[in-house]
C-alpha cells in the first residue's frame, strides 16, 4: 500500500527508522536494499506483519542478484571512496552472472577488493511494531 525509502548509506550498527501506513488486506512488509560494497548483493525480506500492538523481530539475509560476475574487483563495485580502491568504485556492467537470485556467498578475497569487508548472514535485524 505504501513505499518508503531512506537516503545515504547505513553502516554497521546504524539504525534507520521508517513509518509506513497500511491496513486491511495489506499485511506484509517487503524490503530490499543494495549492500555496498558489492556489485550485485542486496538484503531482502518479505514477512507477515505482527498483530496490532505487537512487535516482531526478523533477521534478513544477503542475496546475490545473479546479474553480474562476482569478480570482487574495484572496477565492478559502485559506491563511495573505498581505501583499497584508491577512490570510488566504478560499477561494472551487468551480464554473465549466475542468472538467478541465491544466498550471497559474501566477499571471498578473489579480486583486488578487501576480503576483510566480508559478512556472515543475517546482515540486518528488522524490528516491526504495528500500531494498535
Amino acid at each position: 500500500m505504501e513505499v518508503a525509502s531512506t537516503s545515504g548509506l547505513t553502516t554497521p550498527a546504524v539504525t534507520r527508522s521508517l513509518t509506513l501506513m497500511g491496513g486491511g488486506t495489506y499485511d506484509r512488509l517487503s524490503l530490499a536494499a543494495m549492500l555496498i560494497p558489492t556489485n550485485d548483493a542486496f538484503v531482502g525480506l518479505d514477512t507477515a506483519l505482527p498483530v496490532a500492538g505487537e512487535t516482531k523481530v526478523v533477521y534478513a539475509y544477503a542475496y546475490d542478484a545473479g546479474t553480474e560476475v562476482n569478480d570482487e574487483l574495484c572496477a565492478s563495485i559502485p559506491g563511495p571512496d573505498f581505501p583499497e580502491c584508491g577512490g570510488p568504485g566504478m560499477g561494472g556492467s551487468p551480464g554473465n552472472g549466475e542468472g538467478a537470485i541465491v544466498i550471497s556467498s559474501g566477499i571471498r578475497g578473489i579480486g583486488d577488493f578487501a576480503s576483510n569487508r566480508d559478512w556472515k548472514n543475517p546482515v540486518a535485524r528488522i524490528t516491526i511494531y504495528r500500531l494498535p
